[in-house]
């Protein structure tokens, strides 16, 4: 099979939603509120500089396969922005292909290209070995910081 990375339109926020939906319970078993997430997803749509969606594009079948986020990070010590990576995931039988590598080396060539964008950030479950690993494998190191939060929300 032959696949292409692309920035995400419109029309592909079902799909998105639908994958996220599912990321959410594989990974957390959280029921996202169906939505709430139909909001969220179509906003970036609607304010530039929210996030950016890309997809993986199965060629032939024109099927999106994989996706994930982009957010930017405002850095004053490197006086550009940072591309942090979210909301990742690939279709079942579609993993172990190599997709997450392919849509990173599509967003690790923006960053190089870029004046604006110095580097790419993620965040990664703790106990995620095997991502961890792929991470690496990319050229990604552990960051010497911890995640801290305060939600509104239940999640």
């Amino acid at each position: 099979m032959s696949y292409k990375v692309r920035q995400a339109v419109r029309d592909d926020v079902e799909a998105m939603i639908h994958m996220q939906l599912t990321m959410a319970w594989e990974t957390e078993e959280l029921k996202l509120d169906e939505d709430t997430l139909r909001r969220g997803m179509t906003l970036p749509f609607e304010r530039p500089g929210v996030a950016d969606y890309y997809v993986v594009e199965e060629v032939e079948s024109r099927q999106v396969v994989a996706m994930l986020m982009t957010t930017q990070e405002w850095s004053d010590w490197r006086a550009g922005s940072i591309m942090w990576v979210q909301s990742v995931y690939v279709t079942p039988d579609h993993r172990r292909r190599g997709l997450f590598r392919l849509m990173y080396e599509h967003l690790r060539k923006l960053v190089e290209t870029s004046d604006y964008y110095q580097g790419i950030r993620l965040y990664v479950e703790t106990e995620n070995a095997n991502a961890m690993a792929t991470y690496r494998s990319m050229g990604m190191e552990v960051e010497h910081y911890h995640m801290m939060k305060w939600m509104k929300g239940s999640f």
